[in-house]
């Protein structure tokens, strides 16, 4: 599989977790909601760090790419930044909801980005081969940071 549907495939999955919190708003804050979000935010890192890694970096040393690749990496800054000011938020008021639809709007943008601009120029980049060898190493980065990243509850997950 290309990195292309790996990577579209991780932004699908993203998408739905922030539809399913958006909608926890109508009701009261609630463990489930944590839940989500908590699996929301290892999914965000978990992909800015094999794109961070592997897809940015073919993207950097491409003249025709160069500066999407970094302005995409300063998007995945900025997410991160305010993953963490959300995580460390002792409530879920209103000023967690706003910041909640920033971050949002933010992963938004950065992935109509990477799916209207960068996936059409890898075409000038890398051969259909090349993309391909691309999607396994992210599909083996992503099993090995599962694979070595602590659980929420302590520990290391036996199969994330």
């Amino acid at each position: 599989m290309d990195f292309i549907t790996v990577l579209r495939r991780d932004h699908e999955k993203v998408s739905a977790l922030f539809h399913r919190i958006q909608e926890g708003f109508r009701q009261p804050d609630s463990p489930e909601r944590h839940q989500l979000f908590r699996e929301l935010k290892r999914e965000l890192e978990l992909h800015a760090a094999v794109e961070d890694l592997h897809v940015y970096r073919v993207f950097q040393q491409a003249e025709p790419t160069r500066d999407e690749a970094h302005a995409a990496l300063e998007a995945h800054r900025k997410i991160k930044t305010l993953l963490d000011e959300l995580a460390a938020a002792s409530a879920y008021d209103h000023q967690w909801v706003g910041k909640f639809q920033d971050l949002r709007k933010l992963v938004e943008t950065h992935v109509a980005a990477e799916e209207n601009v960068m996936f059409c120029q890898a075409q000038a980049i890398m051969t259909p081969q090349e993309a391909e060898e691309l999607g396994a190493t992210v599909e083996t980065a992503k099993q090995a940071i599962r694979r070595d990243a602590p659980t929420a509850e302590g520990g290391t997950p036996e199969d994330v």
